[in-house]
């Protein structure tokens, strides 16, 4: 018998042995499993300026500080109320609440997990020979404890990699907020615009049907050549162009107040109240904007903050090629008698155990999951990689645009001031009978047109302006900082902007 039970403890010593040097080579095996992550995200989009190269004098703003340099109390109030209100914005803080509901879904797994029950029964045999009927109760109570070891960090990786998601879409709530405040403020300029176009054709419309009742006078009058009737015709055409042209300013002064409604989560009924005339914009564009600026810019946090979370993942998947280890355990009572006796410790029962799991065969599903995640964390790289160099295009082009749009706004100024001034020449003269209603005519449409084409020109110097600020994701007084505390993304949802 002795020898026996030393067989078996020699036995028992080898076994153990070999499980440790298991353990330390699945150790060793956890090591190289461990993803080597990449932080140079310079690497993606190649070699990057230190100082913009379009454009020599450019603007400033912050999120929607940039709205100062409007000075537009206006404007800046139906940003505030869209922001508000705005159910496309409600429905993105809500994305941020269920990220960071699932991050804690992800964190729970870390803990271990327990059950209590209670049952009760009461059942009723037949007993003996004599068959007698015996009822009788039954009482049971447990508490059931399970837990996974987190050996090899799997589970905080999946939970860092929910984390990062709620990252991104708290970045995603802040690019949000920041078109949803250039949309309106663009949206608020066009209304403005179309006002002005529509006094524009009226006072044209106006000039026109004055030239046309004077040609009609004089057909009236006897006083018709024979150029008189082509006159009239030419005039009554420029009439009509001229009233199609006014409704479709109308028509577009329409459906604008009606979209800036639908931004404020208004009903559109089309009676908003913008701005009476064009803001000017206070402030020129520092030169050599630092490239910098544009690190805080939302939607490429996010696309970051995507790829994070892709590399979590992969982690995660790879270290479930790994052995797991789980705890279980359970403590209970149980009693026929009175339902009181549940509570006495002399009926507890108690049992405790551990398990390691091995994954063997799978077919091909644990590798399968492995490079699912490599491929989508390369496609997520390459996303933020386009989204980066998107960027830079947008500022560099805005920046550009700049200047070009300046030079054409003064131009058009110029244009402007001497078509006005050769209408009245051609008005004068066509009083006197030295041109014709056709010169008239067409220095009216010239006048018309240069400054149809002034006030839409002003308009886009305004919006590109406006891209440049939602280019940059903010103004250019502040310089990028450490990452906000996720938990505060939907704090900033009741912020004024």
């Amino acid at each position: 018998m002795t020898q026996r039970n030393t067989e078996c403890l020699s036995s028992l010593g080898r076994g153990a042995v070999a499980v440790w040097l298991l353990v330390i080579a699945i150790c060793s095996g956890g090591c190289v499993l461990r993803p080597q992550l990449v932080s140079d995200r310079s690497a993606m989009v190649g070699e990057l300026p230190s100082r913009w190269t379009g454009g020599g004098h450019i603007p400033r703003a912050s999120v929607t500080g940039w709205l100062d340099d409007f000075g537009s109390s206006r404007m800046r109030a139906l940003v505030k109320e869209a922001v508000d209100n705005n159910y496309d914005l409600s429905a993105t803080l809500s994305r941020v609440e269920q990220a960071k509901e699932r991050a804690r879904i992800a964190g729970a797994d870390q803990f271990p997990t327990v059950d209590g029950s209670i049952q009760t029964s009461r059942s009723q045999n037949l007993r003996g020979a004599a068959f007698q009927t015996v009822t009788a109760n039954n009482f049971n109570f447990s508490m059931d404890l399970a837990w996974e070891v987190d050996l090899w960090g799997r589970i905080r990786n999946l939970k860092q990699a929910e984390l990062d998601r709620l990252t991104a879409e708290a970045a995603a709530y802040e690019a949000s907020r920041l078109s949803l405040a250039a949309t309106v403020a663009k949206t608020t300029l066009q209304i403005v615009e179309s006002k002005l176009q529509i006094a524009l054709s009226r006072r044209t419309l106006s000039s026109l049907r004055t030239n046309l009742q004077i040609l009609d006078s004089k057909l009236e009058a006897g006083d018709a050549d024979d150029r008189t009737a082509l006159e009239i015709s030419l005039s009554r055409a420029d009439v009509a162009r001229a009233e199609s042209n006014l409704l479709a300013e109308q028509r577009q002064l329409d459906a604008s107040k009606r979209t800036l409604e639908t931004l404020l989560g208004k009903y559109p009924s089309g009676d908003v109240d913008a701005l009476s005339v064009l803001p000017q914009i206070r402030r020129e564009v520092p030169a050599g904007l630092p490239s910098e600026l544009l690190l805080r810019r939302p939607d490429l946090l996010a696309a970051e903050a995507r790829v994070d979370a892709a590399y979590k993942d992969l982690a995660a998947s790879r270290k479930a090629l790994l052995p797991s280890i789980r705890i279980t355990g359970g403590i209970g009572t149980s009693t026929t008698d009175e339902f009181g006796d549940l509570f006495d410790i002399q009926n507890m029962v108690w049992n405790i155990g551990a398990g390691l799991t091995q994954p063997v065969f799978r077919a091909g599903r644990l590798k399968a999951e492995i490079r699912l995640d490599e491929k989508e964390r390369n496609e997520l790289a390459s996303t933020y990689a386009e989204t980066a160099l998107t960027a830079f295009r947008e500022v560099e082009t805005a920046l550009a645009a700049e200047a070009y749009l300046k030079g054409q706004v003064n131009a058009l100024s110029r244009a402007t001031s001497e078509s006005r001034r050769a209408e009245e020449l051609s008005l004068r003269d066509y009083e006197t009978g030295i041109v014709d209603i056709i010169t008239l005519l067409e220095s009216q449409r010239r006048a018309f047109d240069s400054e149809s084409q002034l006030l839409s020109q002003q308009l886009e110097l305004l919006t590109n302006r406006i891209d440049l600020y939602l280019a940059l994701g903010g103004d250019f007084d502040h310089v990028p900082v450490d990452k906000e505390p996720v938990a505060q993304a939907s704090a900033r949802s009741t912020s004024t902007p």
